[in-house]
Order: structure tokens, then C-alpha cells, then sequence
């Protein structure tokens, strides 16, 4: 019996992604699938998971029939998903051999939890890994989501299946921050963030401003759609691209400096 379905959307992921699912088939929890969602990959990254899923039935490769985003991707896991639980994991990240473990058992143990993440640790070219900075108690996890912010890292999450299937699973409108919108559904119920580390999530040091920016620009129009959809506004009249605003503007600011300070003093 499949127990959770690993969710990976893939998009030229050539030189990481046997390494990611390799972390899979490490994992202790043995009632697994993966299920790897190509977004239209131009390199070899097909051809990767196809030779790895020769060798393991658990492996399914999907292909989209053109590039959507990773949004798209991991929707297109969702419908066809047969775990109770979906644990989301990036085509450039690693989970440690206990994670899915360790998740089910939290899940297992409290059914009013829709969603269980983890600390995580960034590693790169740059080195690492090296803990985050998420604070995990459910007061900080709770503080976040009464402030429209992140409540846990969406790297290591895995989320009940039910739950995210009946709120639609990604936006596919956000072609980025599509994590922050899906909590957005998930405002109102119950998630949490373990303290300790199951996920390494590789990221770009030093991260630049431009790259902060358009996440904040889809983060806002996310948040815009968010209201207005409860509002009840038809979705004709929703926007689905993103608008320039100094509102936008300041606060990625703001964001890409936190982020950087916080980077430099990590190498101390």
C-alpha cells in the first residue's frame, strides 16, 4: 500500500536530479512513490529518470505536454497521486533517509495537522549545508500565518493529500511563490514545523535582487487573488499576471536585504 506520494516537478534538471531522487530511495519509509513531473525539459533530464525507473517501479516519470511552470507540474503529481500523504521535493534538494519517516509518524499521530514541514539546510557552490533560520514553534508557525507570511518551509512539507486536493492544489497563475498561495488556502487550518532538519535545500549565494523581486512581484499577486477570490469575485475579473507597484518594490527590498545580511553572517 502506498502511504505518500512524492510529488517532484522537474525543469532542466540534468545535473541534480539523479542526486534528488537518490535521496528518495534512501528513505527508511519503504510504502513510497515518487513521481516525477517533467515540465517540458530540453536537456537530458527525461532520459535520467526514465534509466532510474527501469531499475524501480516505485520511479514514475510524467511528462507535460508543454512547460506550464512548476505549478502546473506538481498539480499534474497531485491528480494522479495514490498516497494519503504528498510530500513535495525539488528536483535540486535532498531529503534525509528519515524524513518521510519521521513525517508520517507526526501526521499519523495528530489528524488535525493538514501539513508537516521541517527545519531545513541550505548547501550550494557556495558551501553549506547550513541551518535556516525558520523558527519552529507553533506560537512563530501561527504568528506567521495570522501575518499573511510563510508559516513553515514549503521544501520539506508534506501536506494530506485530501486537503490539498480539495482546495485545488498550486495556483498555476504564480509562476513563482505558487508555495505562498497554496498556504494562502491553508490559512485557516492547522500546520507545523519539526525543529529538526530532514531536507537540504540548494539555493544561489549571494542571492540577487532581481531574482527577490519577481517572487515578490507573483507573492503579491498571489496575495491580490487570494482576496479577491474570497471577496467572490468571478475569476474573469482576477488578475493573472503581475503589476508594478513601489509597494512591490519596498519590499522586496527590504526582503533581499534581510536575505543578504543573513547570508554573510552565516559564512562567519
Amino acid at each position: 500500500m502506498i502511504k505518500v506520494s512524492v510529488v517532484m516537478a522537474t525543469f532542466n534538471d540534468e545535473s541534480t536530479i539523479r542526486e534528488s531522487i537518490e535521496s528518495v530511495l534512501r528513505q527508511t519509509f519503504e510504502h513510497w512513490e515518487l513521481l516525477v513531473v517533467d515540465d517540458g525539459s530540453s536537456d537530458t533530464t527525461a532520459s535520467i529518470v526514465e534509466r532510474i525507473a527501469a531499475k524501480d517501479a516505485r520511479v514514475r516519470l510524467i511528462q507535460m505536454s508543454r512547460n506550464g511552470g512548476s505549478g502546473a507540474a506538481r498539480n499534474e503529481g497531485i491528480r494522479v497521486a495514490s498516497g494519503t500523504y504528498i510530500a513535495v521535493l525539488d528536483a535540486d534538494d535532498l531529503a534525509l533517509e528519515d524524513r518521510l519517516s519521521v513525517q508520517v509518524d507526526v501526521m499519523e499521530s495528530n489528524p488535525d495537522l493538514v501539513a508537516v514541514a521541517s527545519q531545513i539546510a541550505e548547501f550550494g557552490p557556495w558551501g553549506g549545508p547550513v541551518v535556516s533560520a525558520w523558527s519552529t514553534e507553533d506560537s512563530a508557525v501561527q504568528r506567521r500565518q495570522f501575518e499573511y507570511k510563510m508559516p513553515i518551509p514549503h521544501p520539506s512539507t508534506m501536506f494530506r493529500a485530501e486537503t490539498i486536493k480539495s482546495v485545488g492544489g498550486y495556483d498555476e497563475n504564480c509562476r513563482r511563490a505558487q508555495d505562498f498561495a497554496l498556504f494562502l488556502k491553508l490559512r485557516d487550518l492547522r500546520v507545523r514545523c519539526l525543529p529538526e532538519v530532514l531536507v537540504h535545500y540548494r539555493t544561489d549565494r549571494p542571492v540577487s535582487f532581481k531574482y527577490v523581486r519577481r517572487n515578490q512581484q507573483y507573492a503579491d499577486l498571489a496575495m491580490t487573488r487570494h482576496r479577491l477570490s474570497l471577496m467572490g469575485h468571478d475569476e474573469a475579473d482576477i488578475p493573472t499576471e503581475p503589476r508594478w507597484s513601489a509597494a512591490t518594490e519596498i519590499r522586496a527590498l527590504k526582503s533581499w536585504l534581510v536575505r543578504s545580511t543573513r547570508e554573510r553572517l552565516s559564512h562567519r
